[in-house]
């Protein structure tokens, strides 16, 4: 599973995403002159797109430029036109995976402008994002977290910062609405930093593509794209970390969950089973005291990255929750076999697991025991005493 992180510490914006992701498949064979040849395919007008390597903040960076020329430059489009768009790159050459999450993309943003403005998603029409500098940049992140096999992106806490910016609806106080409506559910630090740190076009990638956590993972690559503001405080440098983590692996692991304060136990229960069968590792319940002085139970489900969106969409479906955290986290397990050993009930699964001094401890499997039990009328200790005794 290959990962994007972005360390997004002095915000995000497109033509930043753009950089950090072509700085960081360099090595690749992602280059200026590939990402040119497959924006051909987008009916967009004349422009021209350049990458140069800066330094900002004693840090060495790739800057991402489009040039325009004043007639192609258009601030207003209406979504269905840009899907058109978009859909003529498709049958002229432009990647599937790129030509999905650009989609993905500009739906979510499309989506964000309908409910900041209170109409239909196909009667919205972009004004900066429709330009034709956003739309390469949208098209120019998908087509590289494409070509980069980019699985899963993640992000951490991202500021917002502060002032405010002239639009086409007049001075509006950063971050703009359909901004602040495309990072919910992220962890933003507001008023943090000077100027619009992150662009509709930045959030709306995040949105599409993104989770708000700090994966680990096995670290291949890092890549670092400048913007143009330069801020006073921090260099203005978003980095993206490109790294691989085991979908199943016994030692990374996500951890999702849920505060429940309306559910009977009988549902709840039935619940858990639910996400067991669905793939997860572990599900637990614990009593919680919620807002109100409200008793609540918190369901934590212990999950691989790879189910990660599955379980999380189970956990909604089959409680009442009407949301979920989660979370990347890290462990440390003991190694253990499955031997299976004959006795006089049958077969049974015993797990044997080895110590941190060498010593080796067995517990024979529940439900082969339990079944075992029923089939001979005997005592779950009975049965459970002649696994340990084989």
């Amino acid at each position: 599973m290959k990962i994007a992180h972005f360390e997004a510490a002095s915000g995000i914006a497109g033509d930043m995403t753009v950089a950090s992701l072509l700085d960081a498949g360099a090595t690749r064979g992602l280059s200026l002159a590939r990402l040119r040849e497959a924006l051909l395919a987008v009916p967009l007008g004349h422009y021209r797109i350049a990458a140069s390597e800066v330094e900002v903040g004693g840090i060495r960076a790739l800057h991402f430029d489009v040039e325009i020329e004043h007639a192609a430059h258009s601030h207003h489009r209406h979504w269905p036109d840009i899907r058109e768009m978009l859909e003529t790159g498709r049958q002229r050459g432009l990647p599937e995976g790129a030509f999905s999450r650009a989609v993905a993309i500009f739906e979510v943003l499309a989506r964000a402008e309908a409910k900041v403005h209170g109409v239909s998603i196909d009667d919205v029409h972009f004004h900066e994002v429709g330009a034709v500098d956003s739309i390469v940049d949208i098209v120019g992140a998908a087509w590289c977290l494409d070509q980069l096999g980019i699985d899963a992106c993640t992000v951490a806490t991202i500021p917002t910062g502060s002032g405010f910016v002239d639009t086409e609806h007049g001075r509006l106080a950063i971050p703009a609405p359909a901004t602040a409506a495309l990072l919910a559910g992220f962890d933003v630090k507001a008023g943090d930093g000077e100027g619009e740190l992150v662009t509709p076009t930045g959030a709306a990638i995040l949105a599409a593509m993104a989770k708000p956590m700090r994966p680990i993972m096995t670290l291949e690559q890092v890549g670092c794209g400048a913007g143009t503001m330069r801020l006073r405080d921090r260099p203005n440098v978003l980095r993206v970390f490109i790294g691989n983590a085991d979908e199943a692996s016994d030692a990374n692991v996500v951890v999702i969950e849920a505060d429940i304060d309306d559910m009977t136990p009988a549902a709840l229960a039935h619940a858990c089973e639910r996400l067991r069968a669905d793939g997860a590792r572990d599900v637990s319940v614990l009593p919680l005291q919620m807002k109100k002085n409200r008793l609540g139970m918190r369901v934590s489900v212990l999950a691989d990255y790879g189910l990660l969106e599955k379980l999380s969409a189970s956990l909604m479906l089959h409680t009442s929750s009407i949301g979920v955290r989660y979370r990347a986290a890290g462990r440390s397990v003991l190694a253990r076999r499955i031997d299976v050993v004959e006795t006089e009930f049958g077969k049974i699964r015993v797990k044997t697991v080895v110590r941190p001094d060498g010593s080796e401890s067995a517990e024979p499997e529940f439900e082969d025991v339990a079944r075992a039990a029923i089939a001979a009328a005997k005592p779950f200790a009975d049965v459970r005493a002649a696994a340990l005794k084989s």
